[in-house]
């Protein structure tokens, strides 16, 4: 029997394809838990509806994070912490990052979207990654120096 997944279900397959399963399965489980439909000709062509509003939302989002990529890259944070004797004193935060890129350049990004090897960012130039829509991934430039 043919059906149309509604959910992912674990080890059968993701939402919105099509996968073999035997009847008892399909009819007495899936299609009784709403999990699936059947695949016949009607849901084929639904299906195929929202396969193709879903691309088109794909495509939206995707152009909408590498106009925002393009923009981002032109950024060039800077920021300055204290020093005394060559020790630091703090460091900047992701918060602050966040923050400064929503009142300077009006970008609106997501703490979980900043990607960064390092615990701390302290004096020199940083480039942190921002991962904006599934393979759409912008470098940050930000410049540390020392506060005068």
């Amino acid at each position: 029997m043919r059906v149309i997944l509604l959910q992912d279900i674990k080890n059968l397959g993701k939402k919105n394809t099509i996968v073999e399963v035997k009847d008892g399965y399909g009819i007495n489980y899936l299609i009784k838990n709403k999990l699936a439909v059947q695949a016949t000709d009607n849901s084929m062509l639904k299906l195929d509806e929202t396969l193709k509003e879903l691309n088109e939302i794909d495509q939206q989002k995707r152009s909408e994070a590498t106009k925002l990529k393009e923009q981002i890259e032109k950024i060039n944070l800077s920021f300055s912490l204290k020093t005394n004797r060559g020790n630091v004193f703090g460091s900047i935060s992701t918060k602050e990052i966040i923050e400064t890129l929503k009142q300077k350049h009006n970008i609106v990004i997501d703490k979980y979207m900043i990607q960064h090897d390092e615990k701390k960012l302290l004096l020199g130039v940083h480039f942190l990654q921002l991962h904006l829509y599934k393979d759409v991934i912008a470098k940050l430039k930000i410049n540390i120096n020392e506060e005068k």
